[in-house]
């Protein structure tokens, strides 16, 4: 400890009194992480709503952010961030309140759950795609949004397509929102109308979860059916209907990014026609009906889609916080301050992949396994344990989703153009940053 003491503390700035450079942070907190990282290097330190904060990228600050010795999440996160997470939910738990809660949830996501769920999802897919080629201009956006927040609420959550699913699917956009704009609790601010659209949300899980509950199933159909039948392993209890609600909405807010991996999925296949063709020969030998070992056994799917989601930006940084000093690349963290852990940053450096911000599948090949340089090195989803640490539930889920997708949308002979003139780049103030003209597009057949 004595020895840590002496290490000078991150390079950076403080930014504004009380605000520190939250303005920057939320224009494009993206880009706000790599350049700095850029200048600073692995650790910087900065000011958030007037706390320190060291922010870390990297596979070694992938593996020290999921260090429980060192790195708590309670208290970690600023309040108006908690809030629209639903309260204590498991990205602030930790130890023995988190590995009881992760595991009613994690009863969701086992492989039989998802083989179960798989049916579901490319059905959705499959009727999601042919709607959309009708040679009209559709905005695809919209569309990936729709088929995101559809696949979550009918295979985990058991909400079935219609007006309820409607109103979430437009309450969460009013959420989402919430994240990305300045805490203030005035009527008719973006904070206290996402605060009013969680409130809504919520009633419905609630009153989703008390009529599960009054008309229990014999057997499991979705993910709902899994969390209530789950017990704690510590005193036999079920999971309350408070805790259930709640992390329901975790689950959709995280599931969420599945629909940035769909705007890079068909931006980058478009872009490379060469994987596309070679990656369409291989999907159009799968079975007509996937399995998970089919999606397992195509490596080229495995490793274009594994690039997808290395390289789409979806959340800036995870929030964490000192439990004591600790040292970090020949710096001082001191307890108490915030640890923000740059996921997308994290994947971006060169020690760990060569020409990081280009497209190349390749790199997850047998010759060059660059993600086997490090142990954290391919991190999308989260490090370390998806079981007894905070690596996400859907690890599992929101790929297959994605692969279905893909699989899809190549081997049912689907065509797309780009609406021109419209822009394109992502709207980096937002989370995930979406295409900033809607990504208007014509799909055919």
């Amino acid at each position: 400890m004595d020895d840590v003491a002496k290490l000078p503390l991150p390079p950076g700035s403080s930014g504004w009194p009380y605000l520190g450079e939250l303005p920057e942070f939320l224009k494009d907190g993206y880009g706000f992480v790599e350049t700095r990282t850029q200048k600073y290097g692995p650790i910087f330190r900065t000011k958030i709503l007037g706390r320190p904060a060291a922010v870390i990228s990297g596979a070694d600050a992938s593996g020290l952010f999921v260090d429980q010795k060192l790195v708590q999440r309670s208290g970690a996160m600023p309040s108006h961030i908690q809030t629209l997470f639903g309260g204590r939910a498991l990205p602030v738990l930790d130890g023995d309140e988190h590995h009881e809660r992760k595991a009613f949830i994690m009863s969701a996501f086992t492989e039989e759950a998802l083989a179960g769920y798989l049916p579901t999802l490319q059905t959705l897919v499959e009727r999601s795609l042919a709607s959309w080629a009708t040679g009209q201009e559709i905005s695809w956006l919209a569309g990936f949004k729709r088929l995101a927040i559809e696949g979550i609420c009918t295979t985990i959550l058991g909400l079935p397509s219609g007006p309820v699913v409607d109103a979430v699917a437009r309450d969460y956009e009013i959420i989402v929102g919430g994240f990305t704009s300045l805490p203030v609790p005035l009527p008719g601010s973006a904070f206290s109308r996402a605060k009013a659209a969680l409130a809504r949300v919520l009633a419905v899980y609630e009153k989703n979860v008390r009529e599960r509950l009054a008309s229990p199933k014999t057997s499991a159909r979705d993910g709902l059916d899994h969390i209530l039948a789950a017990r704690s392993a510590r005193d036999g209890r079920q999971i309350s209907v408070d805790e259930a609600k709640m992390e329901l909405h975790h689950i959709v807010v995280a599931g969420l990014i599945v629909w940035a991996w769909f705007v890079t999925s068909v931006r980058e296949l478009e872009l490379h026609p060469d994987v596309r063709e070679r990656l369409r020969a291989e999907v159009t030998a799968l079975p007509r009906v996937l399995t998970l070992d089919a999606l397992a056994r195509a490596h080229e799917l495995q490793k274009v889609t594994m690039e997808l989601r290395r390289l789409s930006p979806v959340v800036q940084v995870f929030f964490g916080q000192a439990r004591e000093d600790f040292a970090f690349k020949g710096h001082r963290v001191p307890r108490g301050w915030m640890v923000l852990w740059g996921i997308r940053s994290s994947h971006l450096r060169a020690e760990t992949y060569t020409n990081p911000e280009a497209f190349d599948p390749e790199r997850f090949s047998e010759a060059r396994h660059e993600q086997t340089r490090h142990e954290h090195a391919f991190v999308p989803n989260g490090a370390g344990s998806p079981t007894r640490g905070h690596k996400c539930a859907g690890w599992e889920f929101a790929p297959m989703f994605l692969q279905t997708f893909v699989v899809e949308l190549l081997r049912g002979g689907y065509a797309w153009t780009f609406t021109p003139g419209q822009d394109l780049s992502l709207d980096m103030s937002k989370v995930p940053p979406p295409p900033r003209g809607g990504l208007m597009a014509k799909l055919t057949r």
